[in-house]
C-alpha cells in the first residue's frame, strides 16, 4: 500500500547510495500501475507522496536492532539521520530509480534483492555492517551517514541530529499497557526509574521492558510489575527461567506469629514469598487454597521450603509455624514445625 502525506521537494529529498536524489514530483513515473501493483523493473521510480513524520513501528524495530548489536551511539544516531533524511524513517516501497526502504537502498547497486530490502530486519543490519567498518573514520554521526549513502548532499545527516536524536529517545519508550503503568508509577522518576531496552518479548506470550529499578511485564494474565526489593529477589532466585511472568503485583506481606516480615507477589507457578528471615520460597498454586484456608502467613508463618508435589497428589510444604500436608482426598494435617515452634496449630482432617 502507498503511503500518503505531502513531501515538499525542498524540505528533503530521499537518495540511495550512489544515486542522484528523487523530489516528490508529478515529472517522475509512478512506482505502481492502475491496479496499485508496484511496477517490475521500472527504470524510474519515484514517491509522488509519503507520511511526513516517522512510522514509529519502524523506529522502534530499528533501535532494536541496533541495541541488540550494541552499536555505538554514534552508528545508531548516524542511522537514524540517514533514515529520517531518507524516508522519514518510513520502509517506502518506491524511490528515485530503484531506490526504496528506509534508507532507499537500490537492488541495483549491490544492497540486496527487492524482497530483501522491504524488510526492515535486512535493511537495518545491512546499514549496520556497511557502517561499523567505516566509524573509526567519521568524525560525526552525519559523516558515517554519508560515507554509507553517499549522497550528493552529505551536509543533510549532520542537519538531522535534532530530529534523529528526538525518535531515538522516542524508540526506547514503553508503549501500550506497559506504558500505561510506566507512566501512572511517576515515568523515569517513578518506582521503576528509566528504561533500559526497548519494548520486546518476554516469553513467547508476554512483553516485557527492563527499567533502572524494576522491570513491567504485559501478559493474557494482565500487566505487572516487580520493583525494588522484589526485583532483586526475583532475579537472585531464578528470575524468569523459574518464575516466569508476574500474575499480580508486589503486596506486603503480613506479619508472622514470630513477628517476620515481608513481600509477596504472584507469578505463573504460585506465590513467591520473600523475608529476610526466611528467604524466597514459593508457594505453588496446588497448596495456596488450603494456605489461605488456614490463615496465610499471619497463621502459618512465611514459607521456609519449597511445596512439593508428589505423584500420588499429596501436597507438602513448611512454614515457619507449621507443616502442612494435603492429601489427594482432601484431608489436610497440620503438624507444628518443631525447629520454630513448640506444638501443633491446628489439623482439619476434612478440609477441602
Amino acid at each position: 500500500m502507498r503511503r500518503t502525506g505531502l513531501l515538499t521537494a525542498t524540505v528533503v529529498a530521499l537518495t540511495a547510495a550512489g544515486s542522484s536524489p528523487a523530489f516528490a514530483d508529478p515529472g517522475h513515473a509512478s512506482a505502481y500501475n492502475a491496479n496499485g501493483i508496484r511496477t517490475a523493473g521500472a527504470s524510474v521510480l519515484a514517491c509522488y507522496t509519503y507520511p511526513t513524520t516517522r512510522d514509529i513501528n519502524v523506529t522502534r524495530r530499528m533501535y532494536a536492532i541496533a541495541d541488540a548489536r550494541n552499536v555505538s551511539q554514534k552508528v545508531m544516531l548516524g542511522m537514524f539521520e540517514a533514515g529520517w533524511v531518507e524516508s522519514w524513517l518510513n520502509n517506502l516501497d518506491c524511490g528515485d530509480a530503484d531506490s526504496i526502504g528506509i534508507f532507499q537502498m537500490r537492488p541495483s547497486m549491490g544492497w540486496g534483492t527487492y524482497e530483501q530490502l522491504r524488510n526492515v530486519d535486512y535493511q537495518v543490519n545491512k546499514w549496520i555492517d556497511v557502517a561499523l567498518p567505516l566509524e573509526s573514520k567519521a568524525s560525526t554521526p552525519g559523516t558515517l551517514a554519508q560515507m554509507v549513502e553517499r549522497s550528493a548532499y552529505p551536509y543533510r545527516y549532520d542537519q538531522a541530529q535534532a530530529t534523529a536524536q528526538k525518535y531515538i529517545n522516542e524508540a526506547i519508550l514503553p508503549y501500550g499497557t506497559i506504558g500505561d503503568l510506566w507512566t501512572r508509577s511517576g515515568g523515569a522518576s517513578g518506582s521503576y526509574g528509566s528504561p533500559l531496552a526497548v519494548q520486546a518479548a518476554y516469553t513467547a506470550t508476554s512483553q516485557w521492558v527492563p527499567f533502572a529499578k524494576g522491570a513491567i511485564i504485559s501478559s493474557s494474565r494482565g500487566t505487572y510489575g516487580i520493583a525494588g526489593q522484589m526485583y532483586s529477589v526475583y532475579n537472585t532466585a531464578g528470575g524468569k527461567s523459574r518464575f516466569g511472568y508476574p500474575v499480580w503485583e508486589t503486596r506486603t506481606g503480613m506479619t508472622s506469629p514470630f513477628g517476620t516480615t515481608g513481600l509477596k507477589q504472584g507469578f505463573v507457578p504460585g506465590r513467591l514469598f520473600w523475608s529476610s528471615k526466611t528467604g524466597a520460597h514459593v508457594i505453588k498454586w496446588a497448596m495456596t487454597p488450603t494456605f489461605d484456608s488456614l490463615g496465610g502467613e499471619a497463621k502459618l508463618g512465611y514459607p521456609t521450603t519449597e511445596t512439593n508435589v508428589s505423584v500420588d497428589g499429596t501436597v507438602v510444604q513448611r512454614f515457619e509455624k507449621s507443616i502442612v500436608t494435603r492429601y489427594k482426598d482432601g484431608r489436610v494435617v497440620v503438624t507444628a514445625n518443631r525447629v520454630m515452634s513448640a506444638g501443633p496449630v491446628s489439623a482439619s482432617p476434612n478440609l477441602r
